[in-house]
């Protein structure tokens, strides 16, 4: 098992290993999870795809990041990834961060693992806030992000180009108080 390493009622959460690469391709190189994701590159080579494995291990160690894979329980399926990116120790704070397999959409296991990162972020790491941002156009990311008690602190206009297009950008937070109060009585 490694150092990161958590569960939910549905999910097993952990750190990416070398064999997960093209179960994690799989899910990357779909159309839909490019088109409403600021950070994944198109036509993702696998060549790629190996260095940031690398990258999101050093970044754990560092603590610079933590991105992880998601399973579901049920079947070691991967469906995809969630972690807390951006991360400014001196600051405490983190954005949050997700993608899943789009044949899974609507099902709630992106949120479930997302309140277990805010759990890690403020429970463990000590964080005061954890914020997250999508494309305004991505509305399930959005609602993801008010579901788990995220409140809306504007929209930077024209903020992402991608593909030759700008794309305004949605950004939420979430505060210790708020998490410790509101979602967890």
């Amino acid at each position: 098992m490694s150092a990161w390493y958590f569960e939910t009622p549905r999910l097993y959460i952990r750190e990416y290993k070398t064999s997960d690469i093209n179960d994690y391709l799989r899910v990357v190189r779909q159309q839909e999870v490019y088109a409403t994701t600021y950070g994944i590159p198109k036509d993702y080579p696998k060549s790629r795809a190996k260095k940031w494995f690398k990258f999101i291990k050093n970044n754990i160690k560092t603590m610079q990041s933590f991105e992880f894979g998601m399973f579901l329980k049920e079947n070691d399926q991967y469906i995809g990834n969630v972690g807390l990116i951006n991360v400014s120790m001196e600051h405490n704070h983190a954005d949050i961060s997700y993608f899943i397999d789009t044949g899974l959409k609507n099902q709630g296991f992106t949120t479930e693992a997302a309140v277990e990162m805010l759990s890690f972020g403020f429970e463990k790491l000590g964080f005061e806030k954890i914020s997250g941002r999508c494309m305004s156009i991505n509305y399930a990311s959005r609602r993801i992000m008010e579901k788990i008690g995220m409140k809306f602190e504007g929209t930077l206009r024209e903020d992402l180009l991608k593909d030759g297009v700008y794309y305004d950008m949605d950004h939420l937070s979430i505060l210790k108080n708020e998490y410790f109060t509101d979602c967890k009585s």
